[in-house]
This record gives C-alpha cells, structure tokens and sequence, in this order.
C-alpha cells in the first residue's frame, strides 16, 4: 500500500515539474518521464500549393494554410499588399503577375475566378470587374495552362448571393429585391397567376436600373460557369467547383445552381472533375482536401450521426436545402465515402442542430451519447449548430459545463453558415485522419497532432467563444455609443484591443475548463506515447474594419512521456 501511494506521489511530483519547465513544442519538451527530447518543427512539406484566395479573411487564408500544415502541404498565398481588404479590392493586374512568377514552385495551383476578376468576394457582389475582364481572365488562365501544363490547376466559381451588396443606394432595396429575384424563379416553375402579379406590383416598386443591373450579374455568371465547364472539359483545368453564395430553396442564384447542374449531366466525364455546391468560404479548403486524398491515395469512410431526428431534414437560414444534403455534397467533394457502420468509418460526423424549441434534456442526451462515442475511442468531428446564433443552443456550451475532454475531437466546427461549417469539419477530420496513417516517425506524429490541436483550439475560441459571446456584446456596446460594427473608423484601435483581452480571457477559460493536463494518444507504428497540454497562448485580432470576423492563432506548450522509439 505504502509503495503504491510513493509511486502515486511521484508521478504526481514529475508530471507538475513537468508543467513548469516546458518549453515550447518549437523547442524542448520531454519524452518519457523526465526525459528530454529536442522536437523541431517540420519543414519537410511534401507538396506545395499555390493559393489565390476568394478573399483575405481568415476562412479563405489561414484556414487552408494551417489545414495544409496538417497535410503536410505548403500553402504560398499572395503578398498581403495586392490582396483585398474589406472595402477595398485587390490589385487584380499585380495578382496576374504574382500567379504568373510563382507558379513554377507549386505542385498545384487553387484559384479564385471571383479574385481575379473582380478583385475578392465582395467587390464579385458589386460586379466591379467587367465582360472584358472576364475574358481577359480566361485568356491569362489558358496562356498559365499552356506555360505549365503539367501543374494541375484547380479553379473555383461563386454564384452571387440572393441578398443584393449593401450599399447607401440599395439597401432599401435588399428585400424586396430578394423577393423579386425569388417569385421570379417561383414564376418561371410553377407559373401561379397570384404569383405573376406579385412580380408585376414588387416591379414598380423597385428602381428598372437595379433590376437591370442584377439581371446581367446572375446571367453573367451563369454564362461564365458554363464557359468554365467547357475548359474544363478542354482539360484546362484539373477541377472546377462552383460554390452558392447564401440563398434559399427559391431564388435566381438557386435557379443557376439547378441549371449547372443539369448542364452536368451532358458531361459524364466530368462527374469527378466539375461540383456544384452550396458554399463559400469553405470552397478552398474542400478543394485542398480533395487534393490532400489525392495526394495520399485514400477515400476516408465517414459516418454521419445527427443529435436530432430532425436535424438531417432541417433547410438551415441562408441554406437552398436540407442539412442532410450539404453533408453529402461535402463529403463527396473532399472524395470521402459515407459508410452505415461506425465502427468501419475513418470518423465519425456529428452533427447538432440546436433552434429555440430543443429542451435542455436534449442537450443533455446529445452531450451524452457524444461523450460516450469519445470514451469508446470513436474519432468525433462536432459540427455545432444553431438556427438562432445563441450560444445556449449549442452543445459546446453544455460541453463547457461538463469540462468535458475537448482536445479528443479531430474537427470542430460551428462558424457562420451551414455548409461552411459543415465543409470546415469534414476537411480538418479528412485531412487529419488519412495523413497520420502516412506519417513516417513519431516526430512526425506528434507535429501532425499538434497542428490539429491548434486549429482544432481556434474554432472553439472564434466559432464558439467569439462569434457566440463575445461578437453580440462587442456589437451592442458599439451600437450604444452610435458606432457601427460593419465601419469602426476611429473606433478601429480600441474595439480590437477591447476583443483581444476578451479573447484572453476565454482563451484561459477554454484551458482551464477542457484542456489542460488532457492526455493525448499519439499512435506510430505501434507505439503510443501521451501528450498533454501545458499552457495556451494566443494571438488574436480583428483583420478588416468590422467585428464580423477575427482572426485567431492559438499555440499551444506540450509535455510527452511513454516510450521512446529508436530512431525518433
């Protein structure tokens, strides 16, 4: 008895020596108990990307970079000096010469049609590149495939949103012309006479220069979508996605979405070159995915669960269809393969949809059986939703409460629409799971574990701790004080620094409750050794004028111990 008791008090003695003499994973840290290992961080990339991004907020920039650091993919992205900056749009010539001289150093290219022609995502809204730009674009893109055959080029396409870009001349025009755009394709399947007289009356009401102008946007991009299919099929381009900007089950930017894809069907060829999804943030990262299964010549098995029977059915806001078939189309286009058993799959896809009528027993259950699929070792990527944005909806939140293990997740998303969050988790899950089984030491490992903890530690403090808490409060104390959350102007400096202590604050909450002193297998050949997590320090702030986004690098201190494997 008295023996167990000393080995209990040693253990205990060496694992909080541990905790205050570990350096960071860039440095020092220990293997085995109380021996000391040097772990460098890995520049052994084994492909490199070059990424033109939709825009240069974090989901189309930092996402993919830090995914493909987890792959084992070098993303060089543009300088930020000739990218967009939220009301300002990119140097679209200077973006033509940077693709131009980089492109011999990638393995592949992942390239942004609405970047290059307009100048990022919210400048395609405004439509600020013209029908010459387009062709110029097309023209600049053939001559790159002809410079470089051999380097795939992967190229992606977003369908205007059915919310017209709000500007001081139409924004009291956004809904109505959003139920204009709506009847028209309601009218154009259906032809309901009650139906064909809305459309008329809304038409008065609604400035013929506007209607005008959105008119040419969708067919535009209609038209171009199909040009892109065309050369794709030329082989131009190694693959094509077109992504839908947010929308509903009727609207005319759904109505391209149903025409792309019956358009599809006269291509057989190209059922695994060319997608069609809803999406828009996620569309770059889901390309590298796609990549990333490539690369290691696996398709991962995954089994989707849903914490409610009515979760799969659920058309989420801003959604043109069911959760059920978001899934699906996310999972087909990172070329996984949805599998019935759990026990067969790579991982395992929750999904919870939380809305104002689930009862905190169902919370309770869904957190349960969750809790349960982790203790039996099930891998679990948690897509965390919410019809109404409240934290309290949430599973993470009752998560939180239970101060359950959250770092034996291996994707968590929760962020902003339906499919971006769906897209996110599939992708960090894929891509985490098939890359461990090629990895080739334990270092190797161990680095791969480490990088998914990070990314896996930034969506819980920007999709759940930020965009749920934080983000609401932030936005009323501006709103108060007569600011403007969408243009902080001179209250730019003092609301970021306001959000970064914030952000510190739950960054300790987060360790504290859920990630502190967790262990953490980390399998090689074999072998297992633990990990465990000795301290969090983050970066955060907010990169356009506006609270909508933040931008969140998370690094975290490890200790290991277990057995040491020659040649590590």
């Amino acid at each position: 008895m008295f023996k167990r008791f000393l080995g209990y008090f040693l253990l205990i003695f060496i694992l909080v020596a541990t905790i205050f003499t570990t350096e960071v994973i860039t440095g020092n840290v220990y293997l085995g108990i109380g021996q000391q290992v040097v772990f460098e961080q890995s520049d052994r990339f084994k492909m490199t990307i070059l990424l033109l991004p939709l825009d240069s907020r974090p989901p189309c920039t930092q996402f993919v970079e830090k995914l493909g650091a987890i792959a084992g993919i070098k993303i060089i992205l543009p300088p930020a000096e000739i990218l967009d900056n939220y009301k300002s749009s990119a140097d679209r010539i200077a973006l033509q010469q940077w693709l131009r001289q980089n492109i011999h150093q990638a393995d592949a290219a992942i390239i942004s049609l609405d970047m290059l022609i307009h100048g990022g995502l919210l400048a395609s809204r405004h439509a600020y590149g013209s029908e010459l730009d387009q062709e110029k674009v097309l023209h600049f893109l053939s001559e790159l495939h002809t410079d470089v055959p051999h380097i795939p080029i992967h190229i992606f396409n977003i369908i205007p949103r059915l919310l017209i870009a709000d500007t001081e001349e139409t924004m009291r025009f956004q809904k109505s012309m959003a139920q204009y755009f709506t009847l028209k394709d309601q009218v154009a399947i259906f032809e309901n006479p009650a139906d064909i007289q809305k459309l008329y009356d809304l038409e008065k009401n609604i400035p013929p220069e506007l209607i005008e102008k959105y008119q040419y946007l969708y067919t535009q991009n209609r038209d171009l979508n199909i040009q892109l299919i065309n050369m794709t099929n030329m082989g131009i381009f190694a693959s094509l996605v077109v992504g839908q900007d947010d929308g509903q089950v009727f609207g005319w930017p759904s109505s391209i979405k149903r025409n792309l894809e019956k358009q599809l069907t006269n291509f057989p060829e190209l059922k695994n070159k060319v997608f069609v999804t809803r999406g828009t943030d996620e569309v770059a990262l889901t390309i590298l995915g796609k990549i990333a299964m490539d690369y290691v010549n696996e398709r991962p098995k995954i089994y989707v669960a849903y914490s409610q029977p009515y979760a799969a059915q659920t058309v989420m806001p801003f959604m043109p269809h069911t959760v059920q078939q978001t899934v699906s189309e996310k999972i087909e286009l990172i070329k996984g393969v949805q599998v019935n058993d759990p026990d067969k799959a790579d991982f395992i896809l929750y999904v919870h949809i939380g809305n104002r009528t689930t009862k905190d027993q169902a919370l309770i259950k869904a957190s349960q059986e969750l809790t349960s699929l982790m203790e039996k070792d099930y891998k679990i990527a948690l897509v965390d939703l919410t019809e109404d944005f409240y934290a309290s909806e949430t599973l993470l939140s009752l998560m939180l409460k239970q101060k359950a293990d959250l770092t034996q997740l291996v994707g968590y998303a929760g962020w902003n629409t339906t499919s971006n969050s769906i897209g996110t988790a599939i992708t960090q899950a894929a891509i985490f799971t098939q890359s461990l089984k090629k990895t080739i030491s334990p270092s190797e490992s161990r680095e791969m574990v480490k990088n998914n903890l990070e990314f896996l530690i930034a969506r819980y403090l920007d999709d759940w701790y930020y965009q749920k808490n934080i983000q609401p409060s932030i936005n009323q104390r501006l709103l108060h004080t007569d600011i403007d959350p969408y243009n902080l102007g001179s209250a730019y400096r003092k609301t970021d620094q306001l959000i970064q202590n914030a952000m510190a604050d739950k960054a300790r909450h987060l360790f504290n409750q859920s990630l502190s002193l967790r262990p953490i297998t980390v399998s090689f050949d074999g072998t297992k050794q633990k990990v465990i997590i000795t301290d969090l320090q983050i970066i955060s702030h907010l990169p356009w004028q506006r609270t909508f986004e933040i931008h969140v690098r998370p690094h975290v201190s490890m200790a290991y111990w277990g057995e040491k494997k020659s040649g590590d």
